[in-house]
């Protein structure tokens, strides 16, 4: 079994697509179930543009289709109290025992072929699907922000899901962001480090943030508290080709404007071929971060400060922190709105049960101190919350 990405030439009604996944099994041949699932359910949504989640669904397709390969039918589905059980069980139990994968990892995989079922049999592939769902109830810690919780009451779950060890969102302290902050002397990634905390960007989302997002803020109003900018993903990275609308502080821009014209400036000239790159933030040669440039920079950063760092904690950090000063505006009586929905808004969330999940974060950031981090947090959030009641 092996798994292909298409070229250009490949083509659904008239529309080229690159990278779509193909899987081909060792005859030689295309698994043709797997393409009219994929055509079906990657082109056939909205939210499944993204080039990450095609390459997802390839290897956990192709993950199953190569343990079937020799060994079962995928459309064998045999029947309750006849002995034996399903290949997908049989996969699911392989993946733990056998392989040694994490249950997280099993889990999204399994969600994946599960997926691939459901379709198989609306289409009429199989009359019954290889796994059963059960009614679960969610649990909910209480607290604080039980009230605004997405996640109350009952969910249905696969009978085949292996239970995963709670591994929340790592997200920094206000203490910990200030030796964060003192600890970083380059420039550029003290820019980066700025920008992720206070507007949430992804880490593709700041390495490909361009250069001319930045503006001058001397001349705005002191009153003024955040500079609008759109993300264009024709522009920039951004998840599922997405545009949305961020929020910058205005202490923050000032600072990256600073960094445009005296670090940048000096930075775009080490580039061999001259030219002037789109993106903002430039390594030490003079061109852009790959997307997951920052990476090794935060891990030795992690190194000198004593706890691990990495980019996306940038993102959490930022939502768990703006949550808890729009929760504290909203129990002082000053946001109508609901928290949640203005923090979805922000990250770009295609549910707000994504967002839901930052809730259980806000014991973890409750360090006793304020910072300037805090406050300028809070000024942003007050910048939303003004935006929320006169929208």
């Amino acid at each position: 079994m092996t798994l292909y990405p298409s070229d250009e030439r490949f083509a659904v009604g008239g529309q080229h697509h690159q990278g779509f996944p193909i899987l081909v099994d060792t005859s030689g041949a295309v698994v043709e179930v797997v393409l009219l699932f994929f055509v079906d359910d990657l082109l056939g949504r909205a939210g499944a543009r993204d080039a990450k989640t095609w390459a997802a669904y390839g290897r956990h397709l192709y993950d199953y289709f190569g343990y079937l390969e020799g060994r079962f039918a995928w459309d064998h589905v045999p029947a309750e109290g006849s002995g034996d059980v399903s290949p997908l069980a049989h996969y699911v139990r392989w993946c733990d025992a056998t392989v040694g994968n994490q249950p997280g990892y099993i889990n999204d995989k399994r969600a994946t072929v599960e997926r691939f079922y459901e379709w198989a049999q609306r289409v009429g592939r199989i009359d019954a699907l290889p796994f059963a769902r059960d009614d679960v109830r969610s649990h909910n810690s209480g607290g604080r922000l039980a009230h605004a919780s997405a996640v109350k009451g009952r969910r249905s779950s696969s009978n085949l899901h292996l239970r995963e060890a709670d591994k929340p969102y790592k997200v920094l302290t206000r203490g910990q962001i200030d030796t964060v902050f003192d600890a970083t002397k380059n420039a550029t990634h003290r820019a980066m480090l700025y920008l992720g905390l206070t507007a949430g960007l992804r880490a593709e989302e700041l390495a490909t943030f361009p250069a001319k997002y930045v503006v001058d803020c001397s001349k705005l109003h002191k009153r003024v508290r955040t500079v609008s900018v759109t993300l264009c993903p024709s522009e920039m990275s951004t998840k599922n080709s997405k545009r949305r609308t961020v929020k910058v502080s205005v202490p923050c821009m000032n600072a990256l404007w600073q960094y445009r014209k005296a670090v940048r400036s000096r930075l775009k000239l080490r580039a061999s071929d001259g030219e002037d790159p789109k993106a903002l933030f430039l390594t030490r040669f003079g061109v852009p971060f790959v997307e997951d440039g920052l990476v090794a920079p935060l891990a030795r950063l992690g190194e000198r400060v004593g706890f691990h760092i990495h980019p996306h904690m940038l993102r959490h950090t930022f939502a768990t922190h703006t949550l808890a000063a729009l929760e504290d505006l909203k129990r002082a009586g000053k946001l109508k709105g609901s928290p949640l929905v203005i923090l979805k808004n922000l990250l770009g969330h295609e549910s707000i049960t994504t967002t839901s999940d930052y809730l259980h974060l806000l014991d973890s950031i409750e360090d006793a101190y304020g910072t300037r981090y805090q406050e300028e947090i809070d000024a942003l959030a007050i910048g939303y919350m003004n935006e929320a009641q006169t929208s």
